[in-house]
């Protein structure tokens, strides 16, 4: 999904936002402010909004020299993660409804919503497009599931979802990772809590995303083999939607009017499509 003129106030609003929780000066601030707008004005709409970022979260951490500029946020995440009561999921379609709102957790979205609040609305809340039924049926005959792990704190509803799948399905789960920190996406240091429930893939792309174009052999072979790939929040929407071959389930909940205009609902709806 291409980037659009809303996206680039978004990106220089998650600059204006890291350099807050960095607690830089002015001075710095504006210097980031500026390597950001220096990076969108150098690229045309033909790039998506993860590959922008990784070059605009690239500088930062060279201006700053911080290398995981959101590593407080991601810790904070986890934290309130791991509080969460899992004893609402009573069967699958929970667990996919809690893996849905784990996705509130994006320090790169451009509408934040808060988590518990949203688990109270949205947990008995119907989503916008469910593809569950067809979710369900795969499961059954599946061997191997690829999961697009996104933002760390979301990182801990995803873990309830495997847990949920394999005691119900003899089935083979691997979790994809970023290769390197990229706003507050799941790296391998991470995802060590979903060992247990998963195997771990570093899959080498830098963008917050899985964006083919950068993604190792690996992790390409086990996306092309598996019976079933579940893609994780908007920026493995934005990065694949439209652009692999392979059909796959999106799971994210809406926090932009840009992906809100391209898949046809409203901000806040909850989406479990098969495309």
């Amino acid at each position: 999904m291409h980037i659009k003129p809303d996206c680039i106030t978004c990106i220089m609003n998650q600059t204006l936002k890291v350099s807050k929780l960095l607690e830089v000066d002015d001075a710095t601030a504006k210097k980031l402010l500026d390597s950001t707008a220096e990076i969108l004005i150098r690229h045309n709409l033909n790039r998506t909004p993860p590959q922008i970022a990784k070059e605009t979260y690239q500088k930062i951490a060279e201006i700053t020299g911080i290398a995981d500029p959101v590593a407080k946020a991601k810790e904070l995440a986890t934290q309130m993660a791991l509080k969460v009561d899992t004893s609402v999921v009573k069967n699958l379609h929970d667990a996919v409804k809690f893996a849905v709102i784990g996705n509130v957790i994006d320090f790169g979205a451009q509408q934040q919503l808060d988590l518990n609040e949203t688990i109270a609305s949205h947990l008995h809340r119907s989503f916008g497009i469910d593809d569950f039924d067809a979710f369900e049926k795969e499961l059954q005959t599946a061997g191997t599931l690829v999961y697009i792990g996104d933002n760390t704190g979301e990182h801990i509803f995803d873990k309830k979802l495997i847990e949920v799948i394999k005691e119900r399905y003899d089935i083979e789960v691997y979790y994809f990772v970023r290769g390197e920190p990229i706003i507050n996406d799941v790296t391998v240091k991470e995802a060590a809590i979903l060992e247990d429930v998963a195997t771990i893939i570093d899959t080498g792309v830098p963008t917050p995303g899985f964006d083919l174009g950068y993604a190792n052999e690996t992790s390409k072979r086990l996306f092309e083999e598996a019976d079933i790939v579940l893609a994780k929040g908007m920026g493995n929407y934005e990065s694949l939607y439209d652009v692999c071959d392979r059909t796959l389930y999106y799971l994210f909940i809406i926090k932009c009017s840009v992906v809100s205009e391209d898949i046809g609902q409203s901000v806040g709806e909850l989406i479990f499509s098969r495309h």
